[in-house]
């Protein structure tokens, strides 16, 4: 009976001692696999630090190659410069690559110069007296020609016939054209066909409008006219392409050296569609490939010339330099991949510097 009860008892702890074994077992190899874990984390974190770093790098290459650009030819920008180079892959230490474009942001439709942003009474008053000034000016242009009127499309105007040329229908542009500039000026006073808050909070998924400056495209999307028409999105990419985020600029400048072909809805927008969008890219077509040495050349273009008499306001948007860009980067290193996009800007020296960052896109 005790050689039974002391079989038993050992029966019972060898039970004990492989229950122990194997508890220690799983919480080792859970320990190993959390360090495992840990390691491949901290490694990450700084393949995914030294991708931001290169990233980096690739700013102050583009900011170099900006610079010298625009010294050597007295700020002249045009798309025969190296700046300008479709995109590029430059190889790095330890296997690593970067690819970056550079887009010039006066090369398309400035969606922020649409209307103006009144945030104060002052500011008002500012625009007032511009919108004043741009009367007489008009006036002047009037007056100085054989009974002809200057041509001076405003700035919404310019953005309606955008949207007509990029494929919108008539009431549908009126809707965007107004939204827009109801999403970007600081009071709350509905355009005929635009939207405010009370639009905008009675939806589904309530918000409000910016009442402010553009930041990004992805905005769009959100903008009344935008969101209800039939097949929006796809339509919306249509227009999307063609526009570009200036950030905290009302004015329109578009660059006649950097405009592409495949832009030329944008040079006969401006223009309030009295140059076809077909002559539009015969300009840019026939553009040298260095550029117009000066806007006077831009002028003498037949199929401007053509137009007849444009006021001095409108001239005023047309130029040969830029003063903001675009950068890409996609970076890889050791699997690790990092996306950043840099706008540049030039600065009160004459330099071009890193105003921006937006990372992951």
């Amino acid at each position: 009976m005790s050689m039974i009860s002391a079989l038993k008892q050992r029966g019972i702890a060898l039970i004990t001692v492989l229950l122990i074994i194997a508890l220690i077992t799983i919480i080792a190899a859970e320990m190993a696999v959390r360090l495992q874990m840990q390691i491949k984390r901290v490694s990450n974190i700084g393949n995914n630090q030294q991708a931001y770093w290169y990233a980096l790098g690739g700013e102050s290459l583009a900011k170099l190659v900006l610079n010298e650009a625009y010294k050597e030819d007295n700020g002249r920008l045009h798309l025969g410069q190296p700046w300008a180079v479709e995109e590029m892959t430059y190889p790095l230490e330890g296997g690593a690559t970067i690819t970056g474009s550079i887009k010039d942001l006066n090369s398309c439709f400035n969606i922020n110069a649409v209307t103006q942003v009144t945030a104060t009474l002052q500011n008002q008053q500012a625009v007032q007296q511009q919108q004043q000034q741009q009367s007489r000016n008009q006036q002047n242009n009037t007056g100085n020609t054989t009974n002809k009127q200057a041509l001076d499309p405003t700035p919404e105007q310019q953005f309606k016939a955008f949207l007509e040329l990029a494929g919108i229908d008539s009431y549908d542009a009126e809707t965007i054209r107004d939204s827009v500039s109801d999403w970007l000026d600081a009071d709350s006073n509905t355009r005929g066909y635009g939207a405010e808050d009370y639009m905008y909070e009675a939806k589904v998924s309530p918000y409000l409008p910016a009442n402010s400056w553009f930041v990004d495209k992805s905005e769009l999307r959100l903008i009344q006219g935008f969101d209800t028409m039939p097949e929006g999105t796809q339509r919306l990419d249509k227009v999307i392409e063609h526009i570009c985020i200036v950030p905290k600029v009302n004015q329109m400048r578009l660059n006649v050296n950097t405009i592409k072909a495949e832009d030329a809805v944008v040079l006969a927008a401006l223009f309030d569609n009295k140059l076809t969008q077909e002559a539009a890219k015969q300009v840019i077509e026939n553009r040298p490939d260095d550029g117009f040495r000066d806007i006077n050349d831009f002028w003498q273009q037949p199929e401007i010339k053509a137009i007849g008499t444009i006021s001095a306001n409108l001239k005023q948007q047309f130029v040969v330099t830029s003063e903001y860009f675009q950068l890409q980067t996609k970076t890889e290193y050791n699997e690790s991949f990092f996306n950043l996009s840099s706008v540049i800007a030039l600065d009160k020296q004459g330099k071009f510097t890193v105003i921006a960052r937006k990372i992951g896109v």
